[in-house]
């Protein structure tokens, strides 16, 4: 049930391929397998008649070579039967077929080896027979020559050994001449084999173009008819499509023109009517140029001519019944009907061109605006770089002074030292202290105002091993236990700003830590573009309402008096990884420790 309803398929796909093919080729189709039959009807008979030939060619070779072969045989036989019976009789006319296959055994011989050269693989008889023919006619001529110089009835003992010698001789030719014939015959059997093998060969292949050409004069005939019924029902559709298009013309938005190979208008419809002032029965029939500002034809006839091969549009300018001009664009199918009609396909390009020019308008002011940031840009460099010499040249500036009186201090401490009381020399500490927290200050404040501007390259890195520098770099204490996730990942970063941002984090967890003992966790976790990276401690914790603040500049969560600090770490921190476009933010309570959560792209930002 299967194969059947496979085979039902099979052949409705191959119905759908055959009515698929243009007429052309149904009818190439067609006129083909007659003649693929005549071809292999021809072809059979021509090889046939040749293969024939040939054997019988062979056949009537090989046949002659035996009977050449037997006629050696015979004369040299008749030879010795002459020569013996001239030795009993010594009567001079028993020598005359001796004398006969005298003068004809070497031409025999010729012939015999002529025969031989034309086949592929000729006896190797061949040679003895020859050999023994020469020493057989040697030993008759001897026996000749010795029965002649003696009497008769007086036999010798050297003729007799002469005639027993001819004897033994023509006994091997006999053996010879019959392999050789034996070996002849073998071969004209395989070829009387292969000429019945050829004539059964034939038969067959008469036998098979004949239904052949039976089954293709029955195919031809199906086909033909099916190539008829395929043009009924083609003439039925487009009979049918040209009502359709009548039907499609009149409801479509754009301008449908359809026109003869002339250029003549065939169907106007309402949209085309509108756009050219025109009724149908104004235009139909009449040249498309009517429709057109161009007076040039040779130049319409290219457009049109290249907006067909090209498939592409062509924009023109349309002239109005009243005279006026509007922009147009025109699409030519390559879909002929069977009147050779083209289809056009017509658009009013006013609100397009309007639009165009305002967008044009509107590229024009965008260029003059992005002349004006360029100026902008450039000058913002230059205030940029004042900014940072100015900067340099402030720190430099104020750090001076600053030093100078952390010196002062230290010298007027070691001017008085032993006259200085404990609560003085407690205040020169304080003084100096605020000497370096503004020297701190300072820094801060430089390297917050580089962030963004510095280029930075990128390079592939290894999280593990930056950490590791960055641990050992900040010498934390023995009591401190630092975990470093194995997982931490390889990827292309920005070195410095990362290194940053891990040292903040890691130096306000140890520098802030409420006991001496402390742990320290960093681990990571991948967020398909980014890494959000954690740093984790068990210090004293930050209330919810300063996990904000902790971020601003200056912003700090215990007296400056109580523990130096600039508050300006993580307000650093927070820049840098805004900046690289990632986000920042801590989980904290009092007294559970605090665990920053900050992302970094896997694919870091190019400095422009």
């Amino acid at each position: 049930m299967k194969r059947h309803i496979t085979k039902r398929s099979l052949m409705k796909r191959v119905q759908l391929a055959w009515t698929r093919l243009p007429v052309r080729y149904q009818g190439a189709v067609v006129v083909a397998i007659p003649a693929a039959c005549l071809l292999i009807t021809l072809g059979s008979w021509v090889w046939s008649r040749e293969a024939l030939l040939a054997i019988r060619r062979n056949i009537e070779s090989v046949q002659e070579t035996i009977a050449a072969s037997e006629t050696i045989l015979v004369q040299n036989v008749n030879a010795e039967t002459g020569v013996r019976s001239y030795i009993i009789t010594r009567n001079p006319s028993f020598l005359e077929p001796y004398r006969f296959a005298q003068a004809q055994i070497a031409s025999r011989l010729q012939t015999l080896e002529q025969k031989l050269s034309q086949q592929p693989n000729p006896p190797v008889a061949l040679q003895s027979i020859k050999q023994l023919t020469q020493q057989n006619m040697a030993v008759s001529q001897q026996a000749v020559e010795i029965a002649s110089a003696q009497a008769a009835n007086s036999p010798t003992a050297e003729l007799n050994r002469v005639v027993y010698e001819s004897k033994a001789t023509m006994d091997a030719l006999r053996q010879s001449v019959a392999e050789f014939q034996a070996k002849e015959r073998q071969i004209l059997d395989q070829y009387i084999q292969q000429r019945t093998q050829v004539q059964d060969a034939t038969a067959a292949a008469l036998w098979f173009t004949g239904i052949i050409s039976a089954l293709g004069s029955w195919a031809a005939i199906y086909l033909f008819i099916q190539v008829d019924k395929d043009l009924s029902d083609r003439e039925h559709r487009l009979r049918e499509s040209k009502s359709l298009l009548h039907a499609i013309t009149a409801s479509v938005v754009d301008g449908v023109i359809t026109v003869d190979e002339q250029g003549n208008i065939d169907i106007f419809n309402p949209t085309a009517s509108t756009m050219f002032g025109y009724a149908p029965r104004e235009v139909v029939g009449k040249n498309l140029d009517l429709l057109l500002a161009e007076t040039d034809l040779e130049h319409i006839e290219k457009h049109l001519e290249t907006a067909i091969q090209t498939r592409g549009t062509w924009e023109t300018v349309g002239l109005r019944s009243d005279g006026s001009t509007f922009p147009i664009s025109v699409s030519i199918s390559d879909v002929r009907l069977d009147d050779h009609r083209l289809i056009a396909i017509v658009r009013d390009m006013s609100e397009v061109q309007q639009t165009q020019e305002k967008l044009e308008s509107r590229a024009n002011e965008l260029a003059r605006l992005s002349a004006i940031l360029a100026q902008t840009n450039t000058v913002l460099e230059d205030r940029n770089r004042e900014l940072e010499q100015f900067a340099y040249v402030a720190s430099h500036d104020l750090k001076a002074p600053l030093r100078a009186i952390a010196h002062l201090s230290e010298w007027i401490e070691e001017d008085l030292q032993g006259d200085l009381p404990p609560e003085n020399q407690k205040q020169m500490q304080l003084l100096r202290g605020r000497v370096h927290r503004m020297e701190a200050l300072i820094n801060g404040l430089l390297e917050y105002s580089r962030i963004g501007r510095v280029k930075t390259s990128i390079e592939t890195i290894s999280l593990t091993k930056l950490l590791a520098e960055i641990v050992d770099s900040l010498a934390p204490p023995s009591t401190f236990a630092i975990h470093i996730s194995p997982e931490l990942p390889t990827f292309k970063a920005k070195v410095l700003p990362l290194r940053q941002v891990f040292a903040n984090l890691i130096g306000n967890a140890i520098k802030h830590h409420d006991k001496d003992a402390g742990h320290i966790q960093i681990s990571v976790k991948d967020l398909g573009t980014f890494y959000e990276f954690a740093v984790a401690d068990d210090g004293p914790g930050i209330h919810p309402d300063f996990h904000q603040k902790i971020f601003t500049i200056f912003q700090t969560l215990q007296a400056r008096d109580t523990k130096e600090s600039t508050g300006i770490g993580l307000s650093i921190v927070k820049k840098i990884v805004e900046t690289e476009g990632g986000t920042i933010r801590v989980e904290s309570q009092e007294g559970q420790g605090s665990t920053f959560y900050f992302t970094w792209l896997k694919t870091p930002f190019v400095d422009g």
